[in-house]
């Protein structure tokens, strides 16, 4: 798994969904293939990407922790329940992408403004 982008390696919008919630490249895959499947398992998804499931879990876990999916727990007829996962809408992940670049944006005008107090 390749670290997490930096600024100055932004080339593409993989690039700043990367940067804006420090994710990999393996948690990015994890978020397109939930993105295809819609409302599915951890085991099912590790499944269709030929990966084990807890490497699975713990970038689903990241990704919901980012915002980027949800979980929903659902009941089994005959008691228990288990977990479905789904990623969000492409427009609302750029609606907070775009919150993202305009936050760091007003903060580095900010510092910029304080550049001769500061440096």
């Amino acid at each position: 798994m390749r670290a997490q982008k930096s600024f100055a390696s932004i080339s593409d919008c993989k690039d700043i969904v990367q940067c804006a919630f420090s994710l990999n490249d393996f948690e990015v895959e994890v978020f397109r293939a939930a993105s295809k499947h819609g409302p599915v398992r951890a085991d099912e998804l590790a499944d269709g990407m030929g990966r084990d499931r807890s490497t699975v879990y713990r970038a689903l876990q990241k990704l919901m922790s980012c915002g980027m999916v949800h979980r929903d727990t659902r009941s089994l007829e005959k008691g228990g329940y288990y977990h479905v996962y789904e990623a969000i809408d492409m427009g609302i992940l750029r609606s907070k992408l775009e919150q993202c670049v305009d936050d760091w944006n007003r903060r580095m005008h900010d510092a910029l403004a304080r550049f001769e107090d500061q440096l």
